[in-house]
């Protein structure tokens, strides 16, 4: 008799610890513990972010990366990355393979408001917390039933409407009347509003929009827009590069107008920075550009998935946390040398340390949406520079 209770009494304990364990949840889908909440427990759980990712070179591009590893890292987290072509279908694919590997969190760049949806259909059913950076959603319907979604953590967006209006009002103000413009595809959401605000400062300030391409990726379909440009416009005077994926743009652009003796003579403008600008603004042939949201949209996006996912979301109330970036200006070589040095290079833009006393509510709980907007306030080259100094060689 005593064998048989023995023998229930172990496998009542033995269905109890199995019931325990498959009970337990997954980082991404537990509620915030008192500890976590409070800031008492030592450790984060530990948690994967996925990120679709597309191989490239370009300094820009890496720095991101290294700027999205190191906020993910200073959490005690594992950063997943699979390479993608950021196409709607690609991103999809690559959703797909992420909530397979087990992910808590996936940050990823929508090509367009209509993908949302789905990704927010996928991401709900398996349980994963997801963010976006880069990109607004236009699109109200869409935009209200992401925001109502439990597992859309929120994001970080630029004004690229307003960001396109004010460097061609820029331009208009050195005297560009007659303006060329590459973008980046039609349908993408940032492309269509640069479009937007370059529109908008056209037609007030009279000037003319002779042309605009779309989609150029590769060095020679670059060359042969700038040429035909240069053939069926002379009297353009300026060129803006409103967006490309284009590796080594802007040395592009300037080589076809040297090769026709026209560096220094058509004013060029760019959204989006790139190690070159500083050589060219020595030489006068190259005159502004704004940008720095490459490397602070991504990296507070990171932040809000990363809050969400460990269980101390930024909003207590279980809104997304939206925030908007501002663009930076630059128009001498000296800002744009201390760009490369201090955005670019091996350091990111907010270290370990500073991601952990100023991004991570885990350990601070008095932190919220308007530390966040604190933080884009004062964001600045000047201010990288002041936190760094002296950590760069």
């Amino acid at each position: 008799m005593k064998s048989r209770v023995l023998a229930l009494v172990l496998v009542l304990v033995l269905t109890a610890g199995l019931l325990a364990g498959c009970g337990s949840q997954p980082a991404s889908t537990s509620e915030p513990s008192s500890t976590a909440a409070t800031g008492t427990s030592s450790a984060i759980p530990k948690f994967k972010i996925g990120l679709p990712w597309w191989t490239s070179t370009d300094p820009s591009i890496v720095s991101i990366e290294n700027n999205i590893k190191t906020a993910v890292e200073a959490a005690g987290g594992e950063l997943v990355e699979i390479d993608s072509d950021m196409t709607a279908d690609s991103l999809i694919d690559n959703i797909t393979e992420l909530i397979s590997r087990g992910v808590n969190g996936i940050l990823l760049m929508p090509a367009s408001d209509s993908m949302l949806p789905t990704v927010d259909e996928m991401c709900s059913s398996a349980g994963v917390y997801y963010a976006t950076y880069f990109r607004d959603i236009l699109d109200q319907g869409i935009k209200d039933q992401i925001f109502a979604s439990k597992y859309y953590a929120g994001g970080c967006h630029e004004d690229d409407q307003q960001c396109a209006y004010d460097i061609t009002k820029s331009m208009v103000d050195m005297g560009v009347k007659n303006l060329c413009v590459v973008n980046i595809a039609k349908g993408d959401t940032s492309s269509d509003l640069r479009d937007a605000g370059v529109k908008k400062a056209v037609d007030e300030t009279g000037i003319n929009l002779l042309n605009t391409t779309y989609s150029i990726t590769t060095q020679t379909d670059m060359t042969k827009t700038i040429e035909s440009y240069i053939a069926a416009y002379p009297e353009m005077d300026g060129i803006l590069l409103a967006g490309t994926y284009c590796d080594a743009a802007l040395p592009t652009i300037e080589k076809a107008l040297s090769d026709h003796n026209m560096a220094g003579t058509v004013k060029v403008g760019r959204i989006d920075w790139d190690t070159t600008m500083g050589d060219y603004f020595a030489s006068n042939s190259f005159n502004v550009a704004y940008g720095g949201q490459f490397q602070i949209d991504p990296m507070l996006s990171t932040m809000i998935l990363i809050n969400a996912v460990i269980g101390t979301p930024i909003n207590t109330d279980g809104s997304p946390c939206w925030l908007q970036t501002n663009y930076l200006k630059l128009t001498s070589k000296e800002e744009a040398d201390n760009f490369v040095k201090f955005f670019q290079g091996d350091l990111p833009i907010f270290t370990t340390d500073e991601i952990k006393s100023t991004m991570i509510k885990f350990y601070d709980p008095s932190i919220n949406a308007d530390t966040f907007k604190n933080i884009i306030a004062n964001f600045s080259v000047a201010d990288v520079v002041a936190r760094h100094q002296g950590m760069i060689s």
